[in-house]
């Protein structure tokens, strides 16, 4: 849940009172957060417990806990114990986990909106129906962790370490990412990149190629300060083939530039039918001359005369081209997939 700035510092200064700082005390030594029933015996006549939203659950909005280590021995079926960090159903709203220690666990339906969880560990962790949203995330290290229906809307996601991290399609990090609506387009599109190769690695390469989009866009956008004819290559890069991820769009522009020399042939005139010229030339006639300049078929019953032979070279180097570029594309999705 977002909160308010006024509730927020609220919820942060009841861990200051003696009476907080004894619960953190006794949090830290008994991991009592681990059951909701021991967790209500613990902090009884503490403030703002009974709000509606945290009813049933271990409320540990605004909790200052950075550096704290939440795994427990665990033990094995092999009898060896093993560190794990088990928790479910717990409230983080605006806690200070920074440095904390997440490593191998499996956490679920916890809530760290607005909470500062900057350079935290949780390689290896499966975080399922957790909201991160508005949150300091940066730094945060997710190797091989996996992320299931979570939230991370608005989130500082700066320098996460995303290696072989498995993500769901459910997993969302909003329209826009929080630097971007910043106009922090470098940092912009080093986070799309860094979100693209773990949809990758989940092979959801469809999302990823959205991702993809993203992270072109921002460098566009970077450009269109500093490089003005660079940016022009980008743009014309999202034109034709939303910079490689779209046939369909390759395959527009195809057929619009196909229609745009057909209309030029239509009103030149300049064409042979059978070596003889044409008294009425109709657009069918000029489009199907366009169409076959443009898939290099070479001429057949039409011939182009004078100066629209070059329009016709043109055409037809352009039509090598942008058939290459369709087939690569058609190629990447199938081989991928």
């Amino acid at each position: 849940m977002i909160y308010q700035k006024e509730k927020l510092i609220a919820l942060q200064g009841r861990w200051n009172t003696q009476k907080g700082k004894k619960l953190i005390k006794t949090i830290k030594e008994s991991h009592c957060y681990l059951s909701t029933g021991a967790f209500r015996q613990k902090i009884k006549n503490f403030p703002f417990t009974n709000d509606e939203e945290v009813k049933g659950c271990v409320d540990l909005r605004g909790i200052p806990l950075s550096g704290f280590d939440f795994r427990i021995p665990v033990k094995e079926d092999d009898g060896f114990l093993e560190d794990l960090a088990i928790l479910s159903s717990i409230h983080f709203e605006g806690a200070f986990l920074k440095h904390c220690n997440f490593q191998d666990g499996a956490i679920h339906d916890c809530f760290f909106e607005q909470a500062d969880i900057s350079h935290s560990d949780f390689r290896n962790t499966s975080l399922a129906n957790c909201n991160f949203q508005e949150s300091e995330c940066n730094g945060i290290n997710l190797a091989g962790a996996k992320l299931i229906n979570c939230s991370f809307i608005d989130a500082s996601i700066r320098d996460v370490i995303g290696t072989s991290t498995i993500v769901d399609q459910k997993t969302t990090f909003g329209k826009e990412l929080k630097s971007e609506k910043e106009g922090n387009f470098h940092l912009t599109s080093i986070e799309y990149k860094q979100i693209k190769e773990m949809y990758k690695n989940s092979s959801l390469h469809s999302v990823a190629d959205k991702y993809h989009y993203r992270e072109m866009v921002a460098k566009r956008k970077i450009l269109a300060r500093n490089n003005p004819v660079r940016w022009l290559n980008y743009f014309f890069g999202d034109v034709l083939c939303k910079y490689g991820t779209s046939f369909f769009r390759v395959f527009t522009f195809s057929l619009i530039f196909m229609a745009a020399c057909a209309v030029v042939y239509l009103f030149s005139g300049d064409l042979l039918y059978n070596n003889q010229q044409l008294d009425n030339l109709y657009f069918l006639d000029s489009m199907y001359f366009s169409t076959v300049t443009f898939t290099t078929l070479g001429y057949g019953d039409y011939q182009a005369i004078g100066a629209i032979r070059f329009l016709a070279a043109a055409e037809s180097f352009a039509g090598v081209a942008l058939m290459s570029l369709f087939t690569v594309i058609i190629a990447r999705n199938i081989i991928r997939d």
